[in-house]
């Protein structure tokens, strides 16, 4: 049966469903599925699905743009834009990754402990456990 997932992934993200997108690219990505780790196509898929407004495509191709993964530049200030994209429509792990950003003053972004707490909050409040420590680090400052 897992064979079968990379086949209906391939077909329907090539009718341009960014569920699929984002699933085939994981796939590539972590070389699951039966797939090769193919960190280029796992991009190419991510940017296909976050040029369509999904929130875990911009997430996870934002990290590959902060790691300099896939074949893409390392690159904080794309990174930022991308979670900034994701966190806005209340993506946890954006909000997490962009409070991250703020509170350290990367990827252009000034430092800003007060937005980066913002931001941890709103991630902590949907289950994120890095979020939730970020923010009790920050408050114990």
């Amino acid at each position: 049966m897992a064979e079968l997932e990379p086949c209906l992934y391939r077909a329907n993200a090539a009718k341009g469903d960014t569920f699929a997108q984002v699933n085939l690219a994981f796939l590539y990505d972590h070389g699951r599925g039966g797939l090769p780790r193919d960190e280029r196509e796992a991009a190419r898929l991510y940017k296909l699905a976050a040029d369509q407004g999904n929130t875990y495509a911009q997430t996870n191709l934002g990290t590959l743009y902060e790691k300099g993964r896939g074949g893409l530049p390392r690159d904080e200030r794309e990174a930022a834009r991308l979670y900034k994209l994701a966190a806005d429509q209340g993506n946890a792990v954006a909000q997490y990754n962009l409070g991250t950003y703020y509170r350290d003053g990367r990827g252009g972004l000034p430092k800003d402990e007060r937005e980066a707490a913002r931001l941890f909050k709103l991630s902590a409040d949907q289950g994120n456990a890095n979020a939730q420590s970020a923010l009790s680090r920050l408050k114990s400052r």
